[in-house]
Parts: structure tokens; sequence; C-alpha cells
């Protein structure tokens, strides 16, 4: 484990020093250390129990019709098979357009030491994007490319994902979009084209004192066409019920992609929260804040997430589960 420890201090150390930072329009989740199912289908079932969680992230709050996000996800553990099994339905807005998707995903867990396992998953759904004409203002007039009412269209989709854990780390990497982003879709020149998008997530978990528990993680987005993403954060628990956390979220260019400067070279803070109300029911909250090219006054970002655990038929766990 001195191996991850030494990544870990490392990475945190190194994002302190980080001069110009760059970024890009890609799905963001402030709190995927809560809700890591939205991310990657081989997280299904690592709870051991069944569990329901929701998120709700609008963004840019200072912007007419800026992007805003609902998701609601349940999964489960079935005894004697090692699958995890579960479904997500996510609806997302972004001015004129707006996208429901709904999935259903199963993953297998596999042992592979004492409290080690590695999981593998996938999901698979249909995805319903339509675009408003009505909400857009065009520069010219009867242009071709933009709807006079309402255009949807509808098109399958599958997800992968890996997930390596013990009690004391995790390790994922998906891949979404992955058949949607090989369509050639006609969006009549104006709806968005799917794009096939890479994750890659991991954490770590000391204990400070017996009530005290620290993790720090990361997650790395790429879509391979414009600037990579990376997050990285430090979380606080407290005897177990309180998460106290705060993050930096910065793009990374890649040769051979242009992008323009404001997405290159904004950057956000973030804060989190977490606390367990009763056994089982969890909310959380996490505020993203722009602090460089856009401005920093309404370029603010909230979103809360509620979860909860139902209390497991039996006692099975193996160690403890804090991502």
């Amino acid at each position: 484990m001195r191996f991850f420890k030494l990544i870990f201090a490392t990475a945190l150390t190194f994002s302190l020093f980080l001069g110009e930072s760059k970024a890009q329009q890609i799905p963001q989740y402030s709190q995927y250390l809560f809700n890591p199912i939205f991310i990657n289908p081989a997280y299904s079932g690592y709870q051991q129990r069944f569990k329901v969680q929701s998120y709700f992230r609008k963004q840019w709050t200072g912007v007419n019709n800026s992007p805003e996000t609902f998701a609601i996800a349940a999964d489960t553990y079935l005894d004697e098979t090692n699958l995890g099994v579960g479904g997500q339905l996510i609806t997302d807005r972004l001015g004129a357009q707006r996208t429901t998707a709904a999935f259903g995903n199963i993953s297998y867990h596999l042992r592979i030491g004492n409290t080690k396992y590695i999981s593998f998953g996938a999901g698979a759904g249909l995805i319903n994007s339509q675009l408003d004409g009505g909400m857009l203002s065009p520069d010219q007039d009867n242009d071709p490319s933009i709807p006079a009412s309402k255009d949807r269209m509808i098109y399958p989709d599958v997800k992968f994902g890996a997930f390596l854990y013990d009690e004391n780390f995790y390790l994922g990497v998906s891949g979404d979009n992955m058949v949607a982003g090989l369509l050639n879709l006609d969006q009549g020149g104006v709806m968005a084209q799917p794009i096939q998008h890479l994750y890659v997530t991991g954490g770590y978990h000391f204990d400070l004192t017996y009530s005290v528990r620290f993790i720090p993680s990361f997650m790395y987005m790429d879509d391979f066409k414009s600037p990579a993403r990376l997050d990285l954060n430090s979380s606080f628990i407290i005897n177990d019920v309180f998460w106290l956390g705060a993050g930096y979220r910065f793009g990374m260019s890649m040769p051979g992609r242009e992008a323009q400067n404001g997405l290159r070279k904004s950057t956000a803070v973030i804060g989190l929260v977490q606390l367990e109300i009763m056994e089982g029911l969890r909310l959380g909250y996490a505020y993203d804040h722009t602090v460089t090219r856009f401005s920093v006054g309404t370029f603010t970002t909230h979103d809360i997430s509620i979860t909860y655990l139902f209390p497991p038929k039996k006692v099975r766990l193996l160690s403890p589960r804090f991502f």
C-alpha cells in the first residue's frame, strides 16, 4: 500500500504548484466520491446492500438556461452469485437541448485477496435527445439547420467499467457513449453529437484517529478531443457520519488538441459536505466556484445528493465500505 500512499501524496502536492490550468466541457460530477454509480457500472453492488440515490446539479447559476442535471439510481448485490445489478435514469438540460437516458447495469465482483476485490461492469440503455428550435435565436432567418419546433433522436448506448477495491483504497476506470460515439447521428448540425468519454477515479482511506478518517481522491476525465480534466479532492470523515472536503478542478492540455483560451485556462475550487441524518440516510452538497477566465461572481454551481442504504438482510461485509 505504500505505492498508493506515494501516488496520492505526490498528486496533492503537485496540484498546489500548478500554474496555468485548463478545462473542458464534459459532464461534471463534483460528488463523484459519494455517487460513483453514475460514472462506473462496475460499482453496482459494491455496498452489498440495496441502495437508492438521487442527484441534482445546477451549473452556472448566474446564466440563463444554464445546464441542469437530475439523476436517480438504484443498485443491489445478489446473494450467492457475486453479481451487482442496478439501473439509473438521467435527465440533462442545456439551453434548448434536453437529454433523457435510462440504463440498466450489471457487474461481477471477483475476490482476489482476503479483502481485495475486482469488479467488471456494463450498462446498456436508450438515450432520447430533444432540441426545441423555438428557444433558439439564429443569426439569420430561416436557418435550415435549426428545427422550426422540436426535433428529437433516440439511440442506444453502452457503458463499460472496472473497479478494484479493498477496505483502504479503490481504483476505477470506465467509459460511456461507447456506441453513441460511433454512430453518425443526423442532428441537423445543431444538436450536440455524443462522443466517448473516459473516467479514471481513485481514492485512499487513512485512519488519523479513532474518530477521524482522511480520504484523498481524484477523478480524471477525457473525451480525446478537447483538453482533459482532473479533479483532486481531500475529505475528512468525522465519527463516520459527517464528511467535509475540498477540491480543485483544472484542465490539462493534450498534444494535438486545440481549444479556446477560456476552456484551457478555466479552473474551479470545490467544497463539499455529506451528513448521515439517520442510519442509512445521507444528504450531500457540493459548491463549485470558477476562479479564472469567467466572471467569478456568476459562474457558480450547486449540486445536492440524497442517498439511502437499506438495512442488510444479513451480515456479509468482510470490510467497511468508505467509498
